[in-house]
């Protein structure tokens, strides 16, 4: 991190580690930003196609359908940002306990993050949005020993940076310990004020969060959580329908270089712009997926009434959308039926092509439905 490349306006000042290398320590959240007429256009954008999503939501008869397709797309993308290379294939075998089909030795992390982000959005029906919960967020994201440092749940006790193999090198260098408690007091106050509109407050608040990387490891993850969990504490959503890490990962290059103007530049406008248009195409996206996706339920159900399937074969097509993948054990489970009835229901979908066993093998067979695998991965 270079003292040159800050500016007169940037967003903080140069502090010193114990090491003697720079370090930034951002100033308190912003609560007067002018806000642009680009801005406001972008701001009406968004929000509209935030409502039609909204809308979509609280029509589901069964909001799971569209939340656990887009979860687990999210918490892929998500973790990609930080390097890993699962899939959402991997994802959807370690869920089924296939691990013989996981390819990625990461997949831990991204199951982490699931848990996280089901965990967190529970959670803010008996704990607000606060320090607290973002300990408790981290906690679930760094536990099974996957790789990091630092305790899980405990705000660091030392000095980190990002990039780089030392400070000296690094491409961004956080606060120092001693200045990190007095920017984490004001990250608190402003969680709970409302000084802008959801959104931009949203752009705002994962800023400072970057900023101030308060844990030794997986602030990236923990800041995009943040801003799934204030929107829907917000109520933008009646449901969590909207995740943002599909933009930051297509648009990687100007995902950091945005969070980095501000602090070098103090460039609000081109950071808040920039995320705005993220929530308008996801908007727009996750409301495509959705139609497509209740499309395809009431085509295979359809299908199925012709054939006059069970309602068990009715109910395990359902499942299906949460998880592509089936087993015979793993449909006695959710319908609560004996060995030979959950084989009976699966042969039911292999003959009317809902599912297509995919090993190859006799025994310990896993089925896919590839229609609902391939509209969710796309």
């Amino acid at each position: 991190m270079r003292r040159e490349d800050f500016t007169s306006d940037a967003w903080g000042e140069l502090a010193a580690t114990l090491e003697g290398n720079p370090a930034f320590v951002p100033r308190a959240a912003p609560r007067d930003l002018v806000l642009t007429p680009e801005i406001i256009a972008l701001l009406d954008e968004a929000s509209h196609r935030l409502g039609v999503l909204a809308g979509i939501g609280r029509r589901l008869p069964n909001p799971q359908l569209l939340i656990g397709p887009y979860l687990r797309r999210e918490a892929v993308l998500s973790s990609r940002i930080e390097g890993t290379q699962t899939t959402l294939s991997d994802v959807y075998a370690a869920e089924a306990e296939q691990l013989r089909l996981v390819t990625s030795p990461d997949v831990q992390e991204v199951v982490n993050y699931l848990d996280a982000a089901q965990y967190g959005l529970e959670r803010l029906a008996t704990l607000p949005l606060s320090l607290r919960l973002l300990k408790e967020l981290h906690e679930r994201l760094m536990a099974h020993g996957v790789r990091g440092h630092g305790p899980p749940g405990e705000f660091r006790t030392y000095q980190n940076f990002i990039g780089g193999t030392s400070e000296a090198n690094a491409t961004y260098v956080p606060p120092p310990v001693l200045g990190m408690a007095e920017c984490l007091d004001d990250f608190e106050t402003f969680l709970h004020e409302r000084p802008f509109p959801p959104l931009i407050q949203a752009a705002v608040l994962h800023y400072q969060f970057e900023a101030i990387h308060p844990f030794g490891d997986g602030n990236g993850r923990v800041g995009r959580l943040l801003m799934t969990i204030f929107l829907t504490e917000r109520e933008l959503l009646p449901q969590p329908l909207l995740y943002l890490s599909a933009h930051f990962e297509r648009e990687r290059p100007a995902y950091y270089g945005g969070l980095m103007r501000i602090s070098t530049h103090g460039d609000w406008e081109e950071w808040i712009k920039y995320v705005l248009i993220g929530v308008r195409d996801q908007a727009f996206e996750a409301a495509n997926l959705a139609d497509r996706l209740l499309g395809l339920q009431s085509a295979t159900r359809e299908r199925l009434h012709h054939r006059r399937a069970s309602a068990n074969a009715l109910a395990l097509v359902d499942a299906l959308f949460l998880n592509p993948l089936m087993t015979v054990r793993r449909a006695q489970e959710l319908l609560h039926v004996s060995h030979p009835t959950a084989r009976a229901t699966i042969r039911t979908l292999e003959e009317a092509a809902v599912l297509r066993e995919i090993t190859g093998r006799a025994r310990d067979m896993v089925f896919r439905a590839d229609e609902i695998y391939e509209l969710i991965r796309a």
